[in-house]
């Protein structure tokens, strides 16, 4: 059995939302993001980059699933809210050992911090 530290894992996803906000705003591949992307502190890589790749490979799919449940088209979104609701949606979607009340919670703290 994996123990996942929670304090590492919340901080991947703040360094996720950061990824996806600078991909969102400049438009780049995330591979030319990820070449200049430091983090000081320790964070669950591992996970960040299983994220990472999950949204590449399943971008369309993630916003269709946003805008299909919403009433507000995607490209409404301020830039955050919409990275925001990436993460949020891919963990729901493609990481089901992550537990949906994690998930929920982890999305509410980021929202609070960064939206």
């Amino acid at each position: 059995m994996i123990i996942v530290n929670s304090k590492h894992r919340s901080i991947a996803r703040e360094n996720i939302l950061k990824v996806l906000y600078q991909q969102d705003l400049n438009e780049y591949k995330f591979s030319e993001i990820l070449k200049t992307f430091v983090e000081k502190r320790q964070f669950d890589k591992e996970y960040f980059e299983s994220i990472i790749l999950l949204i590449e490979q399943n971008d369309d799919e993630i916003l269709n699933f946003i805008e299909k449940n919403t009433d507000l088209k995607i490209q409404s979104l301020i830039p955050i809210d919409r990275s925001i609701l990436k993460l949020s949606v891919c963990e729901f979607m493609y990481r089901s050992d992550v537990p949906k009340k994690v998930i929920l919670n982890e999305s509410i703290n980021i929202a609070k911090k960064y939206s």
